[in-house]
């Protein structure tokens, strides 16, 4: 009997916890630059502010930023990593940061480098005598320092319940996107094996081909064979449908005759 009502806990437990969403966001996560956020190219870092794996890719990074322009979209987002103490209060920083200079990416990203630039201050061996109130309070300080948001608002935003229910979306939204590791990139949804030892030449030769597939231009059909009628579903997209089938503008041919088993024919 104890035995049979272990295995029901586990049950229960088991269903409780696949059943489990993840918030949404009342926006999409994290902080872009560049081009829009559906350009061709679409690179994200998941990143540890106190991850010194992080802090070794960043200069590189911003090469990238700095050399693609709007070309590339360009989006970080957080995910504090928990053998780092002190990272889930500064990856709050930047949720904080955003917050009280209404998503000024300047702000943002002058928060994460500067961050990155220092982040031994708030490593374990230099913290392990403090306590989390003096962590934080070392952290305000810097941030006001350094000119991004004056101490009080951000001591605000760290006491803040909503910012840091905010910080703990961001990081369940990057577990829902299979990452377990920082920095952990992805190109256009896939994952890569970027890292600190990629130069601007390495993302070149990834980026560079994405950004030149999109410049060209399928090649039209010029005559379709007997029994299948033109589709142009887009501009300089044509295909040919079979019998049954329908043109989708933005799609091409289709076939939706459900009685048929979704057969065309």
């Amino acid at each position: 009997m104890q035995i049979t009502s272990i295995f029901i806990l586990i049950a229960v437990t088991f269903a409780s916890s696949t059943l489990a969403q993840v918030p949404i966001p009342s926006r999409p996560d994290g902080w872009g630059v560049g081009g829009p956020a559906d350009a061709h190219a679409v690179i994200e870092m998941f990143l540890d502010p106190l991850c010194p794996d992080c802090k070794a890719t960043w200069s590189t990074i911003l090469e990238v930023v700095q050399a693609y322009g709007t070309k590339i979209h360009f989006r970080i987002h957080t995910f504090p990593l928990p053998y780092h103490t002190n990272s889930f209060v500064v990856s709050q920083g930047v949720h904080v940061v955003a917050n009280a200079t209404t998503r000024n990416l300047d702000a943002i990203f002058q928060y994460v480098t500067q961050v990155f630039q220092y982040q031994q201050l708030w490593s374990n061996d230099a913290t392990k005598s403090m306590t989390m109130t003096q962590v934080i309070d070392s952290l305000a300080s810097f941030v006001d320092k350094i000119g991004i948001v004056t101490k009080d608002k951000f001591l605000a935003g760290i006491a803040s319940d909503d910012l840091n229910e905010e910080t703990r979306i961001s990081w369940k939204y990057a577990c829902s996107r299979g990452i377990v590791g920082t920095p952990t990139f992805l190109i256009n949804g896939v994952a890569t094996s970027a890292d600190a030892s990629w130069s601007l030449a390495d993302w070149k030769s990834v980026i560079d081909p994405i950004l030149s597939s999109n410049e060209e231009i399928s090649s039209e059909v010029k005559t379709c064979p007997s029994g299948q009628v033109e589709c142009t579903y887009a501009p300089h997209k044509t295909q040919c449908c079979l019998k049954g089938e329908r043109c989708i503008t933005n799609v091409g041919c289709r076939c939706f005759n459900l009685k048929n088993g979704n057969k065309c024919f």
